[in-house]
């Protein structure tokens, strides 16, 4: 599915998140594989969360990776995708990205 070629946004917060609460809490669909990786469904797009430092429920570093573009949009831009599910994941926790 991903590979070099996938689009790819990194994040680091400032306090740890519990990034499966936050999802949560915004309502977006998704689905927990292991402790560091978490896919998720949004506006009809698949992503990867990818935490690199911490765990999903105490993420301090987090990379968000493009795995499926949406069928009824596939030519928005990718990288507006990512910063806009990003921004809305940021919006529902108390900590602010770094």
């Amino acid at each position: 599915m991903a590979g070099d070629e996938e689009p790819v946004q990194q994040c680091t917060v400032a306090e740890p998140v519990d990034l499966r609460a936050a999802l949560d809490t915004a309502a977006i669909e998704h689905l927990g594989v292991d402790d560091h990786r978490t896919i998720v469904i949004y506006q009809q797009t698949i992503l990867m969360i990818i935490v690199t430092e911490g765990e999903a429920t105490a993420a301090q570093a987090f990379d968000v990776e493009l795995w499926k573009e949406s069928p009824d949009h596939p030519n928005r831009d990718s990288e507006d995708l990512l910063t806009a599910f990003i921004d809305e994941l940021a919006a529902t926790t108390d900590t602010i990205r770094r």
